[in-house]
């Protein structure tokens, strides 16, 4: 079948014109994802070097032999399922689908154009971005499991006293440890899957070469971190929390994942030594398939269904909100009923609050419990309550998300958690602090109140976001209760007051949004 090429002058001008269109329609999730790359201390500042190394392959391949336009409308069918996808995370509100759908809508508008055969030699120069997409977090508990039982695997073979409780890892008389998102090892996992891709695409022939050097990167990133969370935790213990090591970790870090680059260069210049060089004469292949398309096809099937993309995809990131004055946009009230507690200027309990982003209202409340009651003892008795409140999630606006956090973890550190009936049968969450200099503690009770409905992990709290569609009801609010006192027992007296506030809590938030089911 006679075959179709347009001159090398247009053969940028098409894909290029697709894909910059597809990129306004993506704009408000790409801009999220940029915000993401900014931030350096989390899992994907590498994100625009990613970009970069992607970019620079893409162009390296192109000048060896650019593809031929065509028009494959196969594949018109997957870019429309991708561009499904991403409009339904839009109106779900669910931030990772949108993500999950970015590297599939832009593979299936260049397999639209170029066809299969001459899209694949692009394949991995694209998908290199997948490692800079923050649907990798979803990875991070697992890993901090795997890390915990690593680590209570070593400490059980010296002579110290522990226990271990989820991710905390206690030693009495000395303090805690806690194997947050951050002690994962996602971030040294993305950055070696990332150099051991790129090394196999630039220096390897072969896939089985390519795959043995990813599981070896994946499993000296993985080692890695483990000898950085032993290290840390032993040096801790043997220094009494005192060591600088504790709060400098992070640089800590990196060195030791360089030093595990060191056995991972080895192995890639061995695998390199092994293959046998056969020489690749670069030659533009065109689907034999592909037809002479007009450029009304092109405009018709290719730029069109991009086009409705694009302004559908803006519509759905910015949903449309209540403006009508009433209960709704009322501030916060109060979540404390009780004289007894005397309202205080301040917006912290001993520089303690939550670190919550963005949240469309929050009230923030100080107390100081006036009336002495013997179940609490005669001494100074403080509480913070916190109510923080998303109207809707989206794009950088989510109650459950990285930056969201329940204290400073470079203030405080967990000591033991513990759980609070909140009555009607609920249980939340709770948790023991110590500052790190002063050793003074507070005890914080919390739980996610989603669409009516209370969670007490973040992930179920994630989960509970989805049937909002159904129900037309778009809230997820966090509440937070934190006491400080130096001889009472704080566990009691959140088991005393949380009751009331969760009550009163609950209350609001179903005056004010209710009406939306």
């Amino acid at each position: 079948m006679e075959t179709y090429s347009r001159p090398p002058a247009r053969t940028w001008l098409v894909p290029l014109a697709a894909v910059a269109l597809l990129i306004v329609g993506l704009w408000p999730t790409l801009e999220v994802l940029g915000s993401r790359w900014l931030i350096l201390d989390q899992s994907y500042s590498h994100g625009f070097l990613i970009l970069a190394a992607s970019i620079v392959l893409v162009v390296r391949k192109w000048l060896r032999g650019p593809p031929s336009i065509g028009l494959f409308s196969f594949w018109l069918l997957p870019l429309l399922l991708a561009a499904v996808v991403h409009l339904a995370g839009a109106v779900l509100l669910i931030e990772a689908l949108q993500q999950l759908a970015i590297l599939p809508l832009v593979v299936g508008t260049l397999l639209l154009v170029w066809g299969w055969r001459q899209t694949t030699a692009f394949l991995l120069p694209i998908g290199l971005l997948a490692f800079a997409i923050p649907v990798w977090d979803y990875l991070s508990w697992p890993l901090q499991l795997i890390t915990v039982e690593v680590n209570q695997f070593f400490l059980s073979r010296l002579d110290i006293e522990f226990f271990v409780e989820g991710v905390v890892v206690y030693f009495p008389g000395v303090g805690a440890f806690e194997i947050a998102h951050g002690c994962s090892g996602l971030r040294y996992l993305l950055v070696g899957l990332t150099l051991t891709t790129l090394y196999g695409e630039l220096n390897y022939k072969t896939v089985r070469s390519r795959c043995y050097l990813i599981v070896a990167g994946t499993l000296l990133a993985l080692v890695a971190n483990w000898v950085r969370v032993f290290v840390i935790i032993y040096i801790g213990y043997e220094s009494n929390m005192s060591s600088p090591l504790i709060n400098q970790h992070d640089y800590f870090g990196w060195w030791v994942f360089t030093a595990t680059l060191v056995p991972l260069f080895f192995i890639a210049l061995k695998l390199e030594n092994r293959e046998v060089f056969t020489g690749r004469v670069q030659t533009t292949v065109v689907d034999d398939r592909s037809q002479a398309p007009g450029w009304l096809s092109i405009l018709g099937v290719v730029f069109l269904p991009i086009l409705l993309f694009s302004v559908a995809g803006w519509s759905a990131s910015f949903p449309e909100q209540d403006t009508v004055s009433g209960q709704k946009n009322s501030p916060l009230a109060s979540v404390v009923d009780d004289g007894s507690w005397l309202p205080l200027f301040q917006n912290s309990l001993q520089s303690w609050k939550p670190i919550i982003e963005r949240p469309d209202r929050y009230r923030v409340d100080v107390y100081e419990l006036t009336a002495k009651e013997k179940v609490f003892g005669e001494e100074q008795i403080k509480l913070l309550t916190g109510l923080y409140v998303y109207e809707f999630q989206r794009p950088g606006g989510e109650l459950v998300n990285y930056n969201n956090r329940l204290y400073d973890s470079s203030m405080l550190f967990p000591e033991k958690t513990f759980e609070i009936d909140a009555g009607n049968g609920l249980t939340l969450p709770g948790i023991e602090l110590k500052y790190r200099w002063t050793g003074d503690r507070i005890h914080v009770a919390y739980g996610y109140y989603v669409e009516g409905r209370w969670e007490s992990d973040e992930l179920k709290a994630k989960l509970a976001q989805i049937p909002g569609i159904l129900n037309k009801r778009t809230d997820a609010s966090l509440l937070v209760a934190g006491v400080s006192c130096e001889q009472c027992d704080g566990e009691k007296l959140l088991q005393h007051l949380l009751p009331d506030l969760r009550k009163q809590a609950e209350t609001q938030l179903d005056a004010r949004y209710e009406s939306g089911r």
